[in-house]
């Protein structure tokens, strides 16, 4: 193995809590000579927040290894549709990643080329009101992600796919397309993040539906933890969802020493 994609919440910590053993899984990966990236579906904390984040937990990272779903559906957008008029709904982290990309905002729907959905908390009828309108003018639809939960220290929180969801039954439609994993945006930017051969990489998480079908989609090995959103009693166990499952990033060693 060359290289691991890690996640984050659920993975290495929940909240501002680090997950027992996480610590210890991402010096194991690295001791075995692996590249790690961290790639999370997140689109409330900039990249400089995820790496102060770890930092506090005694993980060292550059924020060049580090990819969210906002920093990506930024890069995308602005990529693609160069020069658009661009309304996002979500924290104040994703609204950063679109500055700092140079992008025009708006919060004006008829002037809106392109609508971003990412997680909002402030979420209410207004803004299910002023996004249908954006899409009902014409707008490009754009989700940062779909993960329907998000586990912290306190328990589940509904993630952005529900926000995503709430839009789409409006405005009777799917969104164009969304950025974060297990799409092919946050994959070619994660690959991209090192020279390598997808089958000599790693990617762990604990979300079956997102960071174990990227690693299907992009021919990675797949590895689910069970510290965030699936736990050793959850019937998905039993249809074997990922080439490896380990209780936490802690026992990440006997998926090193089986793939040697």
């Amino acid at each position: 193995m060359d290289a691991a994609i890690v996640d984050l919440d659920g993975t290495v910590y929940r909240s501002r809590t680090v997950v027992p053993g996480a610590r210890d899984g991402i010096k194991r990966l690295r001791d075995a000579g692996l590249d790690v990236a961290f790639v999370t579906n997140s689109a409330t904390k900039t990249r400089e927040e995820c790496q102060n984040r770890l930092a506090s937990m005694g993980i060292d990272a550059d924020v060049s290894d580090i990819f969210t779903s906002a920093s990506v559906t930024a890069t995308y957008v602005t990529d693609e549709y160069p020069g658009a008029t661009v309304m996002v709904v979500g924290e104040p982290a994703l609204t950063d990643e679109f500055n700092r990309v140079g992008a025009t905002l708006t919060d004006n729907p008829a002037e809106t080329d392109v609508l971003v959905i990412g997680k909002d908390t402030t979420f209410d009828f207004d803004t299910l009101r002023q996004s249908l309108r954006a899409v009902d003018a014409g707008a490009v639809f754009v989700g940062t992600n779909e993960d329907r939960q998000v586990p912290t220290d306190t328990g589940v929180d509904p993630g952005t796919g529900s926000l995503i969801a709430a839009v789409s039954y409006a405005a009777g439609r799917d969104p164009d397309i969304v950025c974060g994993k297990p799409n092919e945006p946050i994959i070619e930017v994660s690959l991209d993040d090192f020279d390598g051969d997808p089958a000599d990489c790693l990617v762990i998480g604990d979300n079956p539906d997102t960071d174990i079908e990227m690693g299907r989609r992009a021919g990675l090995t797949t590895v689910l933890v069970l510290t965030g959103l699936v736990d050793s009693g959850n019937p998905v166990l039993a249809e074997e969802p990922a080439d490896y499952v380990i209780d936490s990033l802690g026992d990440i060693s006997t998926v090193l020493d089986r793939e040697r």
